[in-house]
Formats: structure tokens, C-alpha cells, sequence
């Protein structure tokens, strides 16, 4: 029997349009999630003009009209791999944001059975952090994507986008509807929704430029020009957005045959009455799109059956009837490069065919912070097993239940096992310590000119390595990555706390500045400066990472980064990443053919070509064995890699690592006056955010909130949450903890805007840096100020009263993180972002995410929990 073939030269379509939900009874914070009736409209006539568009065959053009969550995810996977030209996915329909705990803002797609319900669960709802995944997972995968969302919050999807390495972001490009936190009108029943009718108008006969296609980026400069005189609900200028390199500008959507004048299309914002309308086909072109439907339908059905093909359109009985299994792979964010590229190499092995040579298994891979994944699986199992039940949500923290999980140590993996409780009644970790997937050493990657001689940049201990490079520079520096967020920068952290008391080693790591999620980050954080004082500093500073990290900077540095090379410390732990079986107890309908999917993947990870596309990502195949062909910069036989971090080790680094960030002072300033009514409630929301960002700390934090609101007389401020400690948000924290992190929740919700009050601003920051510890009072824990404005009182301050604030704050030495839902808060010359560069802080606005933006800042300073 024939197998699965792809056909050369495919381009397709996969147009998805929620028009209809099975939820009638959205609850009162989700007003508005109904039907909308206009999107029905968009997929009609979308797959209309894509269809005389030149690209995309009229049978490679797809449209799901309101599909589950499963139908959703069966057709996209099925889309990516019979593509390998042009694969254009289309959204329409709901979009929310994720702004409880640990959600960090992120989009939610709504598919048909989609609710909004209390608790941490989005039934019916898809991440679209998920779908990205999926599309960059997948075997064969196009040359390029396009995906257009049109929904609410669309904006909010290119933070996924943006933590993509630069090789996805050259295969995906995404056309964004709406910029972040922004909510769009849909029009009416009887047109396409705005966005969309603008999209079909330019695509359309006659849209196109004279003598040139329709390309991606001009389709995009256009419709942001046509949607410019319209606003938002929440009455901003409505501004689609685009990820995508500069060139995928050229890419081509349609190539349309000339035609009459430009059909005009126009848009308003909710309650005008206006009409929306786009290109409608003539009765006749409908009634033999119809029949030719039909026709197509009952051929398609025929060809399904008899065909031998299984490529899809008509696959074969054994494809057609055993869609692949797919599996879920969580990994560590240092290791997701190397893990995409092993997922995508077993997918299209021999390996994943059956009898009939269908693919039997798709694989998605995503990460999350090492820290938040042990604690999930440790403590938060059960709140992962069964979404809903408490506050906590692994789903939002962590991601979706795991298959397969690879950590980069088998510490993390014997860490997350809960051996004195109930989790073995809701999962159980099935791993080999001892047969690690991969190895790799921890170096030390500094400037060739700060270097050792090459016979003498391994054998030696970190201490003796930092004093040497010292030796050649006054002002070296040596930084390392968040250790709760990776197994390696944990190992780095541990090297450290060797050669400096961890106190002394964590005031210098925050002296440098903001700490780097990633390796990868964090060199091409030094590499990718542009100033003069960013290429000193590169040119100073060494690197404690994994060494296939080196190749990373190599990749991001351009023509202004420093020269590297590794060198290689004999008592940093090194990496060693182990495969770990999730099972789930309540997973039982297809155990069995799960259980042997993840087999399979494992051992073709073990095999020889799993071997290989570890070492082709530069990790090495065994802790003595040497690269056939090291890259420039590696040592080719520096010994045998350290061992990795036993599971106490990593433990008690974590515990001094906390113990060296001592508890943090934090002062919350909230904007209360009554221009601040508009951004109080729903996604994205004042409170949402704060209490989001409560949720960092520790148990031994300390923090307050101001409600900063008067009548103009009087105390600028009025407290809303007393400075001092408030519990732990930690699942693993004491109940007593817990209560009282749950009751500043509750102080935080009661919290009211004052319609008849203004902000003083520059007062209650004063008041706040006055009473920030001084002098002989300062005991050395870190401080910062955080205020949430919509800068509407900022003009009440003249441009003398202005300067005489951000001089004042400049002397007080603590960091302001300034918080604007003003798009336009930390453009240059603005207030908020003086004061901010003045204190030392960061000015955030809603041009970012401002949830997941404020989060970090907190988390630079606060203890939290380990």
C-alpha cells in the first residue's frame, strides 16, 4: 500500500472562524463572549478571494466554521505537515488574556465549548503559546508560516513570538489585528469584521498594487493605514501589529488579476451602526461555488475511502482511520533548541512509520522555568491533574500536562518526586539518572584577550580561572542566568558560591543589572548592544554558561561583538539531561499505545541518530568523549564533563540563593483617581496586574500598596495594604501563610477608584522615597518603588515641577519602575520615563505586556519561594 507522501510545491490554507459557542451563560466578567455572527462572514468570503488569489489551490484551502479544541489542534497538525511552500493559518473569533497568577498575560484562543469560568481553568480555551509550539514542532515543516489573528488581545500573541529563536522567527510571521491589551469591535451580523474586510478588500481583484503582488508586508502597511481613524473599545487609535523578519515582507499572499477601482471598506467602533462591508459575491458565483462544494464533498469522500495516497486529502485506510498520537514534551529552556530539532528528526524517521508507512506520533515541545517545574510536579500536582480545583495553576505556570519531560540535570527530576506524599496516587515519574541523553560541561566564556593560553583553559578550578582573567582586566565582571529558571545557570550559581561568599556573589550579579532568563539570552543580551558602553562591557565581561551556549553567541553577535572562547572550570557541575515518562493516573483510554509512543521516542534518542542531533547542537556524546569537529573557540578534549548536581546540592544552591537575595521593600503606588476607572477591571486590569505581582514574594517580603488618590488637601495617599509581611502565594507554604497572601488578595480587590479625585503623583512618590529606609536604617535589602498610572494627572505638574521631581528621585538611589497604561508613557522626554532613568528603575507601558513585564521586575527583588 502506498505511504504518505507530500505533494512538491504545496501551498495551503487553514481558515478557523468561531462563529457559534456552546456557552450561553458567560459569567459577569466575561460579558460579551457570545456569538459572532460576523465571522461566518469572514471565512465565506476569505476563502473566496483566497481562492482566486493565484496561491493556494481552491482545494488546499481549508475552513473550520467553529471547531473544538480537538478538531482544532487534528487539522492544524495536519496542515504543518502536508505543507512545504506557504501555509497561511487565519483566527477569528474570541480572545482573552491569562492575568491571574502565573498567567503573564498571555492570549487565549476561544474555540466552540470555550468558558470563563472561577478558578485557574480555561475549559474550551487553547494557549496560543501552544499552537506557536505546535506549528515550529512539526515534521517537515513549511518553509514558511503565515498566521492571522483576528480577535481580541491579538497583539498579546507576539510576546510567544519574540522568545522564539531567530530560526523560527524567520519560518513564522504573524498579522496581529490589534495592538496588546486592546479589545476590537466585530461590526455587524450581515459583513465581515473590520480587520478582516480590510484584509479581503487588498487581497481582492483590483487591490493589488499596478504591476506587483500582494506581499505580506505591504498587505500589512495597508490595512494599518485604512484602520488608523478607528479606535479600540477602550477608545484607542487602532493599530495592527506584525511579527516577522524584514524578509518575509516579500512573501507573497496573492497574485490577483487586474480589475475595476479599489471597492471601498470602512469600519467603526461598537455602537455606531456602521457597516463593514467587503467584496460580496454575485448570487450566480455563489450558487456554483455551491454546487461545485457539493461536488467536491462526494468526490472527496469516494477518493477517501479507495485511495491508496495518504497524504491527507485522501489518505489511505490505515492513515485515514489512526490519526498520529501526538505527544507533550516539556523540557528546559536552555535545552528547547536541541530538543525542537530531536523532536523534529524522530517525527520524520522510519522510526514513527507503521506497516502502511504512516507517521504513528507528532511531538510538541515547549519549556518552563526548572524552578516552577519542580514545584509543580512536587507540590501542585494535584491542582495540574485536575484544573479548577484550588488557586494554583500549573497550566499557567508550567504548560499542559507532560508526556516526556527532559530536565538538563536528574536532580531537577529527583527533586520534583514527592516520595512522603500523594503523588504517586496522581502521577509518576519514570527515569534512569544514571543514563543521561546528552552531556555538557559549564564554562567560562570570556574575551579571547581576557583568555588563558589554550594549554591552560581547562584543568583548573573557577577561582583560579576568575583570578587570571582578572589579572588581565581592572574591571572584568563575570555574570551568570537565573538559576530558577535553568539547570544550568543553578550549576553556575553553585561554581560561584565557591569562589565568593553567595551574599558578595549576589550583590555583584545584581549590580550588573537585570538577570537573564537564559544562556542564550544572556550572550545575546552583551552581544547585541549597540552604544559604546554595551561593547565595553562585552568587551569585559565573561560568561558562566553551558557550552553549547557559545554557539548562541557566535550566531547572535554580528560585526560588533567580541571574539569568545571557552574556558573550562573543573568544579562547576555540568549538564547531564535525563528522559523522564510522565505518567498521569487518570490517562487511561490510550495507555497503552502512549506508553509505546514514548518508548519509541526514547529510543530513538538513544540511538544513533538521536545521538547525533544532540552533537550536531554541540552537547557531547559521553563525559570523556571529544567533538570530532570542535567549533572555533571549544576545546576539543579539555577532560572529562564535572558531574551534574546531585538532587541536595541543587537544593541547598536554591536555599542560598534565596538566602543571599535578602526579603525585599517594596512599595506599590495605585493610581486611584478617577480617570483610572477605565483600566480597573477585566484582563489586563489594575488589579489583575498588581495582584499578579503579588504573588512573587516571599513569606519574609515585605511590601506595601498606596491608593493614591485626594481632593487636594491632605495625605496624597491612603494605605491599602500595610508595609510588612504578607504570606506566601507557594502551594508548598504553611496554611497560615497562604491565608494571609489570600487576604491582601481581598484587600487588594476592594480596592475602589475615586471619580472625584486626582492623583498626586509627585507627592506620593516623595512621601514613598522618604520613608524608604536610609542612611544607618538601610540594611542592605533591595528596594524599589512601583507605580500603575494612566499619567493622567502628570500635566498638572508644570515643566520647573517636573524637573525638581526627577531630580529628587535621582538622589534618592531606589529604583522607580514606572507602570503606564498610557501607550505612550515611556516614549522619550515623557515624565514617566525620566523618573524611571533617573531612579535607576524601568519605565513599563502598554505598548508591552505590562502583566508579565511587571512580574519580572518584581522578581529581580524578591525573595519568593524556591
Amino acid at each position: 500500500m502506498a505511504g504518505p507522501e507530500r505533494h512538491e510545491g504545496t501551498s495551503r490554507a487553514l481558515l478557523v472562524g468561531v462563529a457559534h459557542y456552546a456557552n450561553k451563560r458567560p459569567l459577569r466578567f466575561a460579558a460579551g463572549l457570545g456569538d459572532i455572527a460576523a465571522v461566518q462572514q469572514n471565512l465565506d468570503e476569505l476563502r473566496d478571494v483566497l481562492g482566486t488569489g493565484g496561491v493556494f489551490d481552491e482545494d488546499r484551502i481549508e475552513a473550520l466554521s467553529s471547531p473544538g479544541v480537538e478538531q482544532f489542534e487534528n487539522r492544524l497538525g495536519h496542515a504543518r505537515d502536508h505543507t512545504d511552500q506557504l501555509l497561511l493559518v487565519y483566527f477569528a473569533g474570541h480572545g482573552i488574556v491569562d492575568t491571574r497568577t502565573g498567567g503573564h498575560g498571555r492570549l487565549l484562543l476561544g474555540l466552540r465549548d470555550a468558558k470563563v469560568e472561577h478558578g485557574p481553568g480555561f475549559p474550551g480555551w487553547i494557549r496560543w503559546d501552544d499552537v506557536l509550539n505546535r506549528l515550529c514542532s512539526g515534521e517537515n515543516r513549511p518553509r514558511h508560516t503565515v498566521v492571522v489573528l483576528d480577535c481580541c488581545y491579538a497583539g498579546n500573541a507576539s510576546a510567544a513570538w519574540e522568545e522564539l529563536d531567530e530560526q523560527d522567527q524567520q519560518r513564522v510571521s504573524l498579522l496581529l489585528a490589534v495592538q496588546k491589551n486592546q479589545r476590537i469591535d466585530a461590526g455587524n451580523a450581515r459583513t465581515p469584521t473590520p480587520y478582516t474586510a480590510h484584509l479581503i478588500r487588498h487581497l481582492g481583484r483590483g487591490a493589488r498594487p499596478a504591476g506587483g503582488p500582494v506581499t505580506l508586508g505591504g498587505l500589512h502597511k495597508r490595512v494599518s493605514d485604512d484602520l488608523k481613524a478607528l479606535k479600540t473599545v477602550g477608545g484607542r487609535e487602532w493599530n495592527p501589529q506584525a511579527c516577522r523578519k524584514d524578509s518575509a515582507d516579500d512573501e507573497v499572499l496573492a497574485r490577483p488579476p487586474g480589475g475595476g477601482p479599489l471597492p471601498p471598506a470602512t469600519g467603526g467602533s461598537q455602537g455606531t451602526g456602521e457597516e463593514h462591508p467587503g467584496p460580496r459575491p454575485r448570487p450566480a458565483r455563489l450558487i456554483t461555488a455551491a454546487l461545485l462544494a457539493v461536488t467536491a464533498a462526494l468526490t472527496a469522500a469516494f477518493w477517501w475511502i479507495t485511495s491508496g495516497d495518504s497524504d491527507g486529502d485522501g489518505p489511505s485506510a490505515s492513515c485515514a482511520h489512526h490519526a498520529p498520537l501526538e505527544l507533550r514534551v516539556l523540557t528546559d529552556p536552555d535545552l528547547a533548541p536541541v530538543i525542537r530539532k530531536a523532536a523534529d528528526g524522530f517525527v520524520a524517521s522510519d522510526a514513527n512509520r507503521d506497516g502502511d508507512n504512516c507517521r504513528r506520533t507528532g511531538v510538541t515541545v515547549y519549556s518552563a522555568g526548572a524552578a516552577d517545574t519542580v514545584e509543580a510536579f512536587r507540590t501542585q500536582y494535584g491542582e495540574w491533574a485536575h484544573v479548577g480545583r484550588s488557586g494554583f495553576n500549573p497550566m499557567s505556570t508550567v504548560g499542559p500536562q507532560p508526556d516526556v519531560w527532559i530536565p538538563a540535570s536528574s536532580a531537577s527530576a529527583r527533586r520534583a518526586q514527592d516520595e512522603g506524599g500523594n503523588q504517586s496516587s496522581v502521577l509518576t515519574l519514570d527515569f534512569d539518572g544514571e543514563r543521561p541523553l546528552a552531556y555538557a560541561p559549564m564554562v567560562l566564556l570570556l574575551p579571547e584577550r581576557l583568555a588563558e593560553p589554550e594549554g591552560a583553559r581547562a584543568g583548573r578550578k573557577l577561582a583560579d580561572l576568575l583570578t587570571a582573567m582578572k589579572g588581565k582586566g581592572e574591571q572584568t565582571e563575570v555574570r551568570r542566568a537565573d538559576p530558577r529558571n535553568t539547570d544550568a545557570a543553578l550549576a553556575a550559581a553553585r561554581g560561584l558560591y565557591q569562589t565568593d561568599a553567595p551574599r558578595n556573589v549576589e550583590l555583584g550579579q545584581r549590580r550588573q543589572g537585570r538577570t537573564a532568563p537564559t544562556g542564550k539570552d544572556l550572550v545575546c543580551g552583551l552581544a547585541g548592544g549597540s552604544s559604546a558602553e554595551a561593547r565595553a562591557v562585552d568587551r569585559r565581561t565573561a560568561v558562566l554558561v553551558a557550552e553549547p551556549t557559545l554557539g548562541a553567541y557566535q550566531h547572535c553577535v554580528g560585526e560588533t561583538g567580541v571574539t569568545r572562547v571557552a574556558e573550562y572550570p573543573t568544579d562547576v557541575p555540568g549538564l547531564a539531561p535525563v528522559f523522564v515518562h510522565v505518567r498521569w493516573n487518570d490517562a487511561r483510554l490510550d495507555e497503552g499505545e502512549r506508553d509505546q509512543a514514548v518508548q519509541r521516542f526514547r529510543d530513538w534518542l538513544t540511538s544513533e541518530d538521536g545521538r547525533k542531533a544532540f552533537q550536531d547542537q554541540a552537547f557531547r556524546q559521553g563525559s570523556r568523549a571529544p567533538f570530532s569537529s570542535a567549533s572555533p573557540g571549544v576545546l576539543t578534549s579539555p577532560g572529562p564533563v564535572p558531574r551534574a548536581l546531585s538532587a541536595d546540592e541543587a537544593s541547598d544552591t536554591l536555599e542560598k540563593y534565596r538566602q543571599a537575595n535578602a526579603a525585599s521593600r517594596v512599595r506599590f503606588l495605585l493610581d486611584s483617581s478617577g480617570s483610572m476607572s477605565r483600566w480597573w477591571d477585566g484582563a489586563n486590569s489594575t488589579r489583575e496586574i498588581l495582584k499578579q505581582s503579588l504573588s512573587r514574594f516571599g513569606s519574609e517580603d515585605i511590601f506595601g500598596v498606596w491608593s493614591v488618590a485626594s481632593a487636594g488637601s491632605g495625605a496624597p495617599y491612603r494605605e491599602l495594604l500595610p508595609f510588612g509581611t504578607h504570606g506566601s502565594w507557594s502551594r508548598a507554604a504553611d496554611k497560615s501563610e497562604q491565608d494571609k497572601a489570600a487576604e491582601a488578595g481581598r484587600k487588594v480587590d476592594d480596592a475602589v477608584p475615586e471619580p472625584s479625585q486626582e492623583a498626586d503623583i509627585g507627592g506620593a512618590l516623595r512621601e514613598a522615597l522618604n520613608q524608604m529606609p536610609r542612611g544607618d536604617e538601610d540594611d542592605g535589602h533591595p528596594q524599589l518603588i512601583v507605580l500603575l498610572t494612566d499619567d493622567e494627572d502628570n500635566d498638572r505638574m508644570n515643566a520647573a515641577r517636573q524637573d525638581d521631581l526627577v531630580t529628587f528621585v535621582r538622589g534618592r538611589n531606589v529604583p522607580v519602575v514606572m507602570v503606564s497604561f498610557d501607550s505612550g508613557g515611556c516614549l522619550k522626554d515623557r515624565l514617566d520615563l525620566r523618573l524611571a532613568e533617573a531612579s535607576g528603575g524601568r519605565c513599563l507601558d502598554a505598548r508591552g505586556d505590562l502583566a508579565r513585564d511587571l512580574a519580572a521586575e518584581i522578581s529581580q527583588v524578591a525573595q519568593g519561594h524556591q
